[in-house]
């Protein structure tokens, strides 16, 4: 059986954040002052009525409460990029855009009202994408492993994290069979790392492993170190497939913004613009314009990636009503709220599904947009995103009032009520469990 020896205390949160809702880190991460003394004060207010709770310590509780809060907190953020959660900001007719997605992908944007040099469009190429460092091993046939049955282990060192990872070689396994388990056990484990069996054609296979990480370290070394000199079991196994060096380093994204040159140790960077961009392929001599839409065309792109990322939002909450039926009361609020923007969204093209999720008619918001006599339906389409806004704060604050718990006891409602720091570090608390 596989086990696995981490010398490191896991970092809890980015761990199920990884796993459960991907994001990665744009300008809407970043707060103001007032922004967090906001939520400060939002927390104390929720504290001194909230009841006193019982709750299940399992990680599925981790699992769904975490779920839950990114989902709400990327529902903001995916709101702030298309015009921003204040209702002035909201549908300005300007939107970002890329020339072309398949080689580079907008992932934030520049505040829009920060005039000409703000909204400035840029021309991107993208020469050479980021990439892993990758070991490949040798290609064997599908013989008998030449290895002496026993258990074996080696140790991977990633990211200042070392492990031990241990597996057995029984005396009818093939080299295929030893490279599938292998790949297996680096996948299970989550070390950062990606192994797969690969085929030459030829029936012949190799170990490759990549890192999830990608750009040249530099004297730094490599993203991840593979040895099995001093581990608790047998060695042998890495040499023998091959897998100790790094055959493909890391490498940088080297592209030019308006002809000037750069490099990055990711494929997301963030330009002078403003504008936070991802690149998805290399197209040497290939340019990419990078800027605003306006008018009509940017109005009806605002609203349908509104009707995205509120569809989004809506399935992700979905996805627990099974496992805590809880969720339910905010799925079905969020459905029946929306009852009282419906008969004017649809005016507009925008129609509310029976699970709660908006379709969008693009031919006719597109007609009805045209006509510029969309004043009553905007007005709508406002009062709805700040509806949703307001349903997303409520849980990015308390993702456990949608957990079903145990109430112990009420606080009295006659009585003045002293803040308490219990909601919040029932939810932090849960974070930080492996620090125990």
């Amino acid at each position: 059986m596989a086990t696995i020896n981490n010398n490191v205390l896991g970092n809890v949160y980015n761990y199920y954040q990884a796993d459960l809702v991907p994001r990665s880190s744009n300008r809407f991460d970043s707060h103001k002052k007032k922004d967090l003394q906001d939520i400060y004060r939002s927390i104390v207010k929720l504290s001194k009525d909230e009841p006193v709770f019982l709750l299940d310590r399992s990680k599925e509780i981790e699992e769904y409460t975490i779920h839950m809060k990114e989902s709400a907190l990327q529902f903001k953020k995916n709101v702030a990029a298309i015009g921003g959660t204040e209702e002035e900001g909201m549908f300005d007719q300007k939107t970002a855009f890329s020339s072309d997605e398949s080689i580079v992908e907008i992932k934030g944007y520049p505040d829009a009202d920060k005039g000409a040099e703000a909204a400035e469009s840029v021309t991107v190429q993208v020469s050479q994408l980021a990439a892993p460092q990758l070991n490949r091993g040798k290609y064997f046939p599908d013989e008998r492993v030449e290895l002496p049955e026993g258990n074996y282990s080696f140790d991977v060192a990633s990211q200042n994290s070392n492990y031990e990872l241990q597996f057995s070689v029984s005396a009818t396994d093939t080299n295929k069979d030893i490279q599938n388990r292998l790949s297996r056990l680096i996948n299970n484990f989550k070390l950062g790392l990606h192994a797969e069996v690969e085929d030459d054609g030829l029936g012949n296979t190799a170990l490759a492993i990549r890192s999830k990480s990608v750009g040249d370290r530099g004297e730094g070394g490599g993203h991840f170190a593979i040895s099995d000199e001093e581990t608790s079991q047998m060695g042998g196994i890495v040499d023998y497939l091959g897998i100790r060096n790094a055959t493909e380093p890391g490498a940088d994204a080297v592209y030019s913004v308006n002809g000037e040159f750069y490099t990055a140790h990711s494929n997301e960077v963030h330009l002078d613009s403003g504008f936070d961009i991802e690149f998805k392929e290399a197209a040497p001599g290939k340019d990419v314009s990078i800027g605003y839409k306006q008018d009509v065309e940017s109005m009806r792109d605002n609203i349908i990636s509104l009707a995205g990322s509120y569809n989004d939002f809506i399935r992700a909450t979905a996805e627990y009503v099974d496992q805590q039926p809880r969720t339910n009361l905010l799925v079905s609020d969020m459905k029946k709220n929306s009852m009282y923007y419906t008969a004017a969204l649809e005016k507009i093209g925008v129609v509310q599904k029976e699970d709660g999720t908006l379709d969008v008619d693009e031919s006719r918001l597109t007609k009805s947009l045209d006509t510029g006599e969309t004043t009553q339906e905007l007005g709508a389409l406002k009062d709805f995103t700040k509806f949703a806004l307001r349903k997303a704060n409520q849980l990015q604050l308390n993702p456990m009032d949608y957990v079903d718990k145990r109430i112990v006891a009420y606080k009295n409602p006659t009585t003045a009520h002293y803040a308490n720091p219990y909601v919040t570090s029932a939810y932090s608390g849960m974070l930080f469990n492996g620090y125990m």
